[in-house]
């Protein structure tokens, strides 16, 4: 698929914001890692790189780093995957989700640590993530990776489904455009 197709499906309008390789050429970064960077395989999404980008930003979602796009985006160059994809991955972890995140990785932490688990509905979790934040620690690094790990099959059936449905509708789209043209012919008057 051609990167101007998937830019005009209803998926590629909110893709076609991430940041592209003529948006950083002549900038620092470009200066900073060369023109490897404008490699085709790091910004034109195929299956496996775009799975793979979005498996590095899911990971980094979950890290409480003030820079997990920049993280994500320097593991996607560095792992030759997609880049526009690991960045996207990353707001996996956004304000709505970001409570339920931080209770995740602190119930993973208490299991693999043998701490009892305080109920989200208890005041005392806030107090107690701040005053022994050890479980919710421990639980970061595995819960990036479960994460991670889930996001890349997740992320490739649905490349495979978004491919399909785009070449089944530019397919009816062509029919019905050589229909119209065949029953434009036919109705046309004799000569």
């Amino acid at each position: 698929m051609k990167p101007i197709q998937w830019r005009r499906s209803k998926i590629g309008q909110y893709l076609r914001h991430l940041p592209r390789a003529k948006h950083i050429r002549g900038t620092w970064i470009h200066r900073i890692f060369g023109d490897r960077l404008f490699a085709n395989e790091l910004w034109h999404p195929t299956g496996q790189k775009f799975a793979l980008g979005m498996a590095i930003g899911a990971f980094f979602a979950l890290m409480p780093l003030p820079v997990q796009m920049i993280a994500a985006a320097l593991s996607a160059f560095f792992l030759r995957a997609n880049i526009p994809a690991a960045i996207a991955g990353t707001w996996i972890s956004n304000p709505l989700t970001f409570p339920f995140c931080v209770y995740f990785q602190y119930r993973l932490g208490c299991i693999l640590t043998g701490r009892e688990a305080i109920h989200l509905k208890d005041p005392e979790l806030l107090a107690s993530l701040s005053s022994a934040p050890m479980p919710f620690l421990v639980g970061i690094i595995p819960a990036a990776l479960l994460l991670a790990a889930a996001t890349y099959p997740v992320t490739l059936v649905l490349w495979q489904w978004v491919t399909k449905s785009v070449h089944a509708a530019r397919e009816h789209r062509l029919a019905l455009a050589a229909a119209k043209k065949s029953a434009a012919i036919r109705n046309q008057p004799p000569l």
